[in-house]
């Protein structure tokens, strides 16, 4: 992101609650990385914050990358986190 250009405020998973969403007022953008995260409840409230956004005019971009793209489906569904459910398909090989 910063070799694009973009000036890049982490969110710290343990800052309080009211911090990272000070931080999320000032900022243009957040993005969700891909990989193991523990990000699952605060990222529901930073999406949250950001569709509340959105949903007043205020034009708020996400994205979300692999496992940050499924988790922002999960959190802006009103399904929750019991979506996910074991799916063993490990060496199988389906026709198209």
């Amino acid at each position: 992101m910063e070799t694009a250009g973009a000036r890049v405020v982490p969110l710290i998973l343990r800052e309080p609650e009211e911090v990272t969403m000070d931080k999320i007022s000032k900022l243009d953008g957040v993005l969700f990385p891909g990989g193991d995260g523990d990000y699952i409840e605060m990222g529901g409230k930073i999406i949250s914050k950001i569709m509340e956004y959105n949903d007043n005019g205020h034009f708020y971009p996400v994205w979300g990358t692999c496992l940050g793209y499924e988790s922002m489906m999960i959190w802006a569904s009103s399904i929750g986190p019991e979506i996910w459910e074991p799916y063993s398909a490990h060496a199988v090989s389906e026709t198209l």
